[in-house]
């Protein structure tokens, strides 16, 4: 059952590849592009994700400097 969802993701994925000329740039530009039209904004989680864990790290250095820890 895995194998054939695996060969259907790569039929897709191939097909997109194909459809863009097997070039990653101009799959970027119409992604972007259609980021644009849109209207919404796609959301950057590894923005989030940066931001979380500057937080662990200070409130880590916060209770290795708090007296007693």
């Amino acid at each position: 059952m895995a194998d054939e969802i695996i060969e259907e993701l790569w039929k897709i994925k191939d097909g997109i590849a194909q459809e863009y000329g097997f070039n990653l740039d101009s799959l970027v530009a119409h992604l972007k592009a259609r980021e644009l039209s849109s209207g919404q904004k796609v959301v950057n989680l590894r923005a989030k994700k940066t931001v979380t864990q500057s937080r662990k790290r200070k409130n880590q250095r916060q209770k290795i400097a708090e007296p007693g820890a």
